[in-house]
């Protein structure tokens, strides 16, 4: 049991360092979407494209134009999301083996 706390342990550590690495590299891609987007945004005619000029139909042009980072973005939130479900998860089995373990040498 204690092997697979110390496994257990490990892979908490890891995710954390990971976590942390998509967490910026998320901030920054976001930083980056909306820097473009806005670009985009100022230099389309929206009205000569599309007959209208409102927010859903920049919007969609915008994740059309940039859907590749759109999907990246996408992706990261969903990775930092289980990682931070994995967390949970990984912090409350640690717990019981602690507590088991603990029993079981108090026996």
């Amino acid at each position: 049991m204690n092997e697979e706390i110390s496994v257990n342990l490990s892979e908490w550590s890891e995710l954390i360092i990971e976590l942390s690495s998509k967490e910026i590299k998320y901030y920054h891609l976001k930083e980056k979407y909306n820097e473009l987007s806005e670009e985009i945004i100022a230099s389309t005619d929206f009205k000569q494209l599309y007959g209208k000029n409102n927010e859903s139909v920049r919007k969609n042009h915008v994740k059309n134009e940039l859907l590749d980072m759109a999907n990246e973005l996408k992706e990261l939130e969903f990775s930092i999301d289980y990682c931070k479900r994995r967390l949970n998860y990984l912090k409350g089995l640690v717990t019981v083996k602690t507590a088991l373990l603990e029993a079981k040498n108090e026996q």
